[in-house]
């Protein structure tokens, strides 16, 4: 149990019910799982639709609040945010503020899903940051997304803490976006519990309602987004044997119908036929039997700030081939075949030795278990808690 009684507002605005948050969305769902589960009284900032996402939480005695709606809590527009970074605060109760959280009884915030808009003079706020993307590839966000994460960027700047989830992000946090060491924890993220090992029947059903058989296909389970990398990776496909053995398929499956059917024209393009299968967006247990039932996990993304599809193959015994960037060396280690992401040809050469090289797959599996057997879910939820009754202060 936590040393004290607070009550914990979770900053959910951005929570899409569609994937469209990626993997980050169901990591923080199971982290507040997990906190409610130790007694943290949970407060959720919800924009209408999306309550659905966190009904389990709701059942487990989380409150829900609507963001928007009348009688429920207001998202601070821009001028209020820009009013509590200035306002000295004697001024700023003297002015009231409509949107204040510590008026509704809330003892710190909590902000999981890269934004950090219900900052607050005078309340504790943990804020996590899954990568900072943007200060290396500018060019795959839109003008919009660009200003929305620079301002991110200076909130972070007044975080109690800033959770990163690789020490990679770590030092970059540092070194570019100038937050302060001591501020600033890694914690890995959890993996969702939907994550977890099917029964064989459940594996095999599941994957026969999408026309595939266990150990017949590769899968690369990602948004269509384009840090992801997945137009090379079909380049790399279109010159290589396997495209045309019958017996290979490569399985995508992510949200984003834009990038979707993007993707299935060039793949029509590349005369690449049923060497590809393009499922769009999954729910959590089909895209477990996908994992777990697959003959490889191909990773080629340009940038992670952690990688958690891999962690998850890790622990259902899929053998993983990725890129050899930072955040996925440093989670994977000697346990995944890495390979030159922006390389075609590394790329195609990774997944063959994967594909056909029956010994190799084993030997990578076992390493994978044992990789993912040092992440320790039950210490990082325990330091989570430490963290957050560190900085909520004790109640008179």
């Amino acid at each position: 149990m936590i040393a004290k009684r607070f009550e914990l507002y979770v900053d959910l605005a951005a929570l899409a019910p569609d994937g469209t948050n990626g993997g980050a969305a169901p990591a923080a769902l199971e982290l507040l799982r997990r906190l409610s589960e130790k007694g943290i009284s949970l407060h959720l900032l919800v924009k209408p639709g999306a309550e659905p996402a966190v009904a389990t939480l709701a059942a487990q005695g989380a409150a829900v609040h609507l963001l928007g709606t009348r009688g429920e809590v207001r998202e601070p527009k821009r001028a209020l945010r820009t009013h509590r970074r200035v306002s000295p605060p004697l001024l700023q109760r003297f002015l009231g503020d409509p949107s204040s959280l510590l008026r509704r009884g809330a003892s710190a915030l909590l902000s999981p899903l890269g934004s950090a808009v219900f900052h607050e003079p005078g309340l504790p706020h943990v804020a996590t940051v899954h990568d900072f993307q943007e200060l290396d590839y500018p060019g795959f966000f839109p003008t919009g997304e660009l200003a929305r994460r620079r301002a991110f960027r200076q909130d972070l700047r007044r975080a109690d803490r800033v959770v990163v989830s690789s020490a990679f992000t770590r030092e970059m946090a540092v070194t570019q976006v100038r937050i302060s060491e001591a501020r600033t924890v890694v914690l890995p993220p959890l993996v969702p519990r939907e994550r977890a090992a099917l029964g064989e029947a459940e594996v095999l059903s599941r994957l026969s309602r999408l026309g595939l058989a266990r150990g017949g296909y590769a899968v690369y389970p990602a948004n269509f987004w384009p840090h992801k990398n997945h137009a090379r990776l079909l380049s790399a496909l279109r010159d290589s044997p396997l495209s045309r053995d019958p017996g290979f398929v490569l399985v995508l499956c992510g949200a984003l119908e834009d990038g979707r059917r993007a993707l299935e024209a060039e793949a029509a393009r590349l005369g690449l036929g049923a060497a590809v299968r393009i499922l769009g967006f999954q729910s959590d247990l089909d895209v477990t039997a996908l994992l777990q039932g697959a003959r490889l996990l191909l990773f080629p993304s340009l940038y992670e700030g952690f990688g958690l599809p891999v962690l998850e193959a890790f622990r259902l015994g899929t053998p993983v081939a990725c890129s050899q960037i930072p955040a996925l060396e440093e989670l994977a280690g000697s346990s995944a075949h890495l390979f030159e992401p922006s390389e075609e040809r590394s790329i195609q050469t990774a997944f063959e030795k994967v594909w056909l090289d029956e010994d190799y797959r084993r030997e990578l599996a076992q390493r994978g278990r044992r990789r993912a057997a040092s992440f320790d879910d039950a210490e990082t939820v325990a330091r989570w808690i430490e963290l957050l009754d560190k900085i909520v202060p004790e109640r008179p």
